[in-house]
C-alpha cells in the first residue's frame, strides 16, 4: 500500500477510535478528543514579582498602560546593560521594563513557562491579537502549538514561550535596537536554559541569525544559537491561514532538523 494512502488510512481508524469527540481535520498532528481541548480566554495581565522559590515556573507579566508603540531609530542604548545582571527572570524583566528600549512605552509581554524547559519557542514581537490576549499562548494560534508540541512529547508545562521583542512592533526594528534586543534575548536564554529553541517566522530568524539569512533555506533545518540546537518553523499565524503550511511543516520541516521525536 503506497504510503500516503496508509497514512490516511491511520488517520482515519483514529478518527473512528475517537467517536463523536471533536477532531482537527486540518492539523496532520492532532487527532483530540473534546474533552482535553481548551478554549483561548483573554488574560489578566498583572505584574506580579516572585521569590526566588517560585522562579521555576514564571506567569506573564505586564508593565504600564498600553499606548501606542513604535521604534525609534533614535532610542538611546544603555552602555551598562542592567539586565545583564540579572540572576533571576523576575529581576530581568524588571530591567527589561527600565531599559531605554522600553521605558515609558507600552505594557510588555514577557516570557512565561518552565525553566530548563525542552523547548524555547520564540517569536519576533506579539501581534494586536497577541496583545490583546496577553500572549499568544492565550489565542488559537498559541493553543494550535501546544497540541502540535504535546504530539512531540512536549507537554505545555514543558515549554517556554517568549519574543524577541517584547511589545508590537508597529514598524521595522532599527539595527541598533536590534544588537540590543539580541543581547536580551542571551540573556533570558542563558537564564531559562532551554534544551532547544525553535524559532517562529522570518522576521524571527534574520533578528537572531542575521537579515541575510534566507527563510526558505533555513526552515527545518539543525542550527545553533548560544550553544543551544535551534530550528526555525513556519509563522503559527501563517499555518492557521494555509493549511498546507501544516501539512509541510508536520511532514517535512519538523522531521528535517531531527530535534523532534513523534508521538
Amino acid at each position: 500500500m503506497p504510503i500516503e494512502q496508509s497514512a490516511l488510512k491511520s488517520y482515519l481508524q483514529g478518527q473512528i477510535e475517537l467517536g463523536d469527540a471533536e477532531v482537527y481535520f486540518d492539523e496532520p498532528w492532532a487527532l483530540v478528543p473534546k474533552a482535553t481541548l481548551k478554549t483561548p480566554v483573554k488574560a489578566s495581565v498583572k505584574a506580579s514579582i516572585k521569590t526566588d522559590a517560585e522562579h521555576q515556573s514564571l506567569p506573564l507579566q505586564s508593565s504600564g498602560s498600553f499606548t501606542s508603540s513604535l521604534i525609534s531609530d533614535n532610542e538611546s542604548v544603555a552602555e551598562v546593560y542592567g539586565f545583564q545582571k540579572a540572576r533571576h527572570l523576575n529581576d530581568f524583566n524588571a530591567a527589561l521594563a527600565e531599559d531605554p528600549v522600553y521605558a515609558k512605552r507600552a505594557p510588555l509581554i514577557f516570557g512565561t513557562g518552565s525553566l530548563r524547559p525542552k523547548a524555547m519557542l520564540l517569536f519576533a514581537s506579539p501581534s494586536a491579537s497577541d496583545s490583546s490576549a496577553g500572549g499568544i499562548w492565550h489565542t488559537e494560534a498559541g493553543l494550535m502549538l501546544e497540541r502540535l508540541f504535546q504530539s512531540l512529547n512536549m507537554e505545555q508545562n514543558q515549554l517556554y514561550y517568549t519574543y524577541f521583542y517584547k511589545r508590537e512592533s508597529l514598524r521595522p526594528i532599527s539595527s541598533l535596537i536590534e544588537i540590543q534586543l539580541r543581547k536580551m534575548i542571551s540573556k533570558e536564554i542563558a537564564l531559562v536554559q532551554p534544551e532547544l529553541i525553535v524559532l517562529f517566522g522570518e522576521n524571527t530568524l534574520q533578528h537572531i541569525f542575521g537579515r541575510s539569512k534566507n527563510f526558505a533555506q533555513s526552515v527545518g533545518t539543525a542550527m545553533e544559537f548560544e550553544g543551544i540546537n535551534t530550528t526555525v518553523l513556519v509563522d503559527p499565524y501563517k499555518m492557521l491561514e494555509d493549511k498546507n503550511l501544516k501539512r509541510l511543516t508536520w511532514n517535512n520541516h519538523i522531521p528535517a532538523s531531527g530535534f523532534f521525536v513523534k508521538r
